[in-house]
């Protein structure tokens, strides 16, 4: 005589589908969850990075700022170089002469004297954002404000807000400007710098912020602040330094 066989039942069938299915979806979803995660964790080091590179620059270059006494420009070979070194920040534009500039290029009989500029544009690919740049130009026989002059690069690409202060031996300041009568031929001792970025947004978060019409202040952001103190004047004797009971923040 055989023996009956007994396959699977079609409820065991769908309670086993059921089960696998429930595990499948758990799967996917910390899969998904430690996938996102990892992103906005690799973001926001990017961004960090990006932020201390930026801040690092702007702290080397203003660290050297450089004014020269009047009555010795001639080893700055003035023929050439009609600009006179100086430091202003006018127009959301911080432009100064600074002689930390290094060149990389080998045997390059470049000065390490150079004009710095940084700014804030809009991004020509993208009328949403701001990128912080950073221009230099070794030349310094042209305005540095002028868009062909000096070697351009983005410091970042999505800036919130660039700003600086100046301390004008009492408390600090929006503007300074080396041309004019007030502060002719000075240099700040110290430099306030802040910048805020925003972090990278994933597909989907720009998807529902462009729904939604949010605004940009709403999304995320990273802000680093730091206070320069210039080390050299190069023979300037009337610098504002900071004396009395001047506040870091």
């Amino acid at each position: 005589m055989f023996k009956s066989q007994h396959g699977f039942s079609l409820l065991e069938i769908i309670l086993a589908l059921s089960i696998l299915a429930t595990l499948s979806v758990l799967t996917i979803n910390i899969l998904t969850t430690q996938l996102n995660t990892r992103e906005k964790v690799t973001d926001y080091n990017s961004q960090k990075h990006a932020m201390n590179m930026a801040m690092k620059k702007i702290y080397e270059d203003l660290q050297s700022a450089y004014i020269s006494d009047q009555n010795y420009t001639a080893a700055l070979n003035l023929g050439a170089r009609q600009i006179i070194p100086q430091l202003y920040y006018r127009n959301k534009n911080l432009v100064f002469s600074t002689s930390n500039y290094k060149s990389y290029i080998a045997n390059s009989t470049q000065s390490n004297l150079a004009f710095v500029r940084y700014f804030v544009r809009t991004d020509p690919g993208n009328s949403t954002r701001n990128q912080l740049m950073r221009v230099v130009d070794t030349n310094m026989s042209d305005s540095i404000e002028r868009d062909e002059v000096g070697l351009t690069e983005v410091l970042n690409p999505d800036i919130k807000e660039f700003k600086v202060q100046f301390w004008n031996g009492s408390d600090y300041r929006e503007e300074w400007d080396s041309t004019a009568n007030d502060t002719q031929n000075k240099l700040p001792k110290l430099v306030k710098i802040h910048l805020e970025a925003y972090f990278p947004e994933s597909a989907l978060e720009k998807q529902l912020r462009d729904t939604n019409s949010s605004s940009q202040q709403n999304r995320k952001t990273l802000a680093l602040d730091t206070i320069v103190y210039i080390m050299s004047t190069n023979g300037v004797s009337n610098v504002i330094n900071p004396s009395g009971n001047y506040k870091w923040q």
